[in-house]
């Protein structure tokens, strides 16, 4: 019983060690679109941010249907991580290059600001590759990003 008791308490120490805390610095609320060929969303979500550390949550009737989270050389999807370049093939089917979805969530110019438009109230980019058609438009505090030939769809609008 005694051996039971010590083993269980060493397996609870071991896996609490496991998982970090990470310290959050800002968090905004949206309605958050995701669209691609695995998933289809659009909820409520937080968009949480801290140092090296992205975490974007859609939430529906009190459950998480989507977490994702960027962490130095990695993404994590719903507990699955793998390296941004992986994420990107998965979630985009193109790999582009590590950093775009961090930028986009942070509302950045993407690929170095390539055809990079301003507008009154933000930014616009469209971009064409042989597999892609990227319009990425950033309006104050609103967010659209689509891929016209691979049906992808990213937007943020803020709970108001």
């Amino acid at each position: 019983m005694k051996i039971a008791l010590y083993a269980s308490l060493l397996m609870l120490l071991f896996l609490s060690g496991c998982a970090t805390k990470q310290e959050i610095s800002s968090s905004e609320t949206y309605v958050i679109t995701i669209k691609n060929k695995q998933i289809a969303l659009s909820d409520t979500g937080f968009i949480n941010q801290g140092k090296d550390y992205t975490n974007v949550q859609i939430f529906s009737v009190g459950s998480v249907l989507f977490n994702l989270e960027i962490m130095g050389s990695n993404i994590c999807l719903d507990g699955r991580c793998m390296d941004k370049l992986a994420f990107n093939q998965q979630f985009f089917q193109e790999e582009h290059y590590a950093e775009l979805m961090q930028e986009i969530i942070a509302k950045q110019p993407i690929y170095e600001g390539k055809n990079l438009h301003q507008t009154s109230n933000g930014f616009e980019q469209e971009l064409e590759f042989p597999n892609s058609h990227l319009v990425y438009k950033v309006e104050g505090q609103n967010l659209a990003f689509r891929d016209t030939k691979n049906g992808i769809l990213l937007r943020l609008k803020p709970l108001q």
